[in-house]
């Protein structure tokens, strides 16, 4: 049936827990989908995955440390063959060029990039093992494609992770493991909680709006099943015509 697409699947969501990542994690769940939702607040996650369903499992991670990966592989093993990663973690903070110091372009790129990187890779082992191949999901964001004062650092990590998508999209498209990314434009969650809508959205934004977060999770959701089956490589921007102009 159209509404269980993703029956018998087993998808990831990284930084799933809350905002965009829990939005896309409901989006697979409700399509049928075993879900694993990861993120570093422990109480959080566990109440994130309870207000999923008994479909979505919580496990604690910092997507940037190598040693908390096979944790979340595992879990995702024992549900059955990794058919989608969303690598969704990621971070934001405004900081002018002259005041960015090292550590904290570092600390932003552990988590954006390294992490987009980390989840890449183990989702590509897990579904090179069981050779079925598979949907990897990136989310970048249109700040990889444009960007505004004090985003070097943001902006770095978003527009590397757009071409680290589509350099594996060209390793991978003969073993069926299909990796694209999503570029959502501003939309409501934690990270734009300090926006102004009203004052934003009808000068920048054709659709006069901000989008939510489950507008993401149907691009997500498309990119995840076999509607999208001849698509690697692309980007599906969700913006409200904001990168059009």
């Amino acid at each position: 049936m159209a509404g269980q697409e993703l029956s018998g699947q087993v998808a990831i969501v990284t930084g799933g827990t809350r905002g965009l990542g829990l939005a896309c994690a409901n989006k697979l769940v409700n399509a049928g989908a075993q879900v694993v939702i990861t993120g570093m607040d422990q109480a959080r996650g566990e109440a994130a995955a309870k207000s999923i369903g008994p479909s979505a499992h919580f496990v604690r991670q910092d997507v940037s440390k190598s040693n908390e990966w096979p944790a979340v592989m595992s879990t995702a093993a024992e549900l059955g063959p990794l058919s989608t990663m969303v690598a969704n973690a990621g971070t934001s903070n405004f900081v002018p060029l002259e005041s960015m110091d090292l550590k904290t372009f570092r600390a932003l790129m552990e988590i954006n990039l390294k992490g987009a990187f980390l989840s890449l890779k183990h989702a590509v082992a897990a579904m090179r093992d069981h050779g079925q191949g598979g949907s990897i999901i990136m989310m970048s964001s249109v700040m990889g494609r444009m960007s505004a004062p004090a985003n070097v650092h943001y902006s770095g990590s978003k527009a590397g992770i757009r071409l680290m998508m589509k350099a594996a999209a060209l390793e991978l498209g003969a073993e069926k493991i299909r990796v694209n990314a999503i570029l959502p434009g501003i939309t409501h969650s934690d990270m734009t909680a300090g926006f102004d809508e009203d004052e934003t959205a009808p000068t920048l934004i054709p659709m006069k709006r901000f989008g939510f977060a489950d507008e993401i999770g149907d691009a997500v959701l498309f990119a995840a099943s076999d509607r999208s089956r001849f698509m690697t490589g692309s980007e599906l921007i969700v913006d409200g015509g904001l990168v059009a102009r």
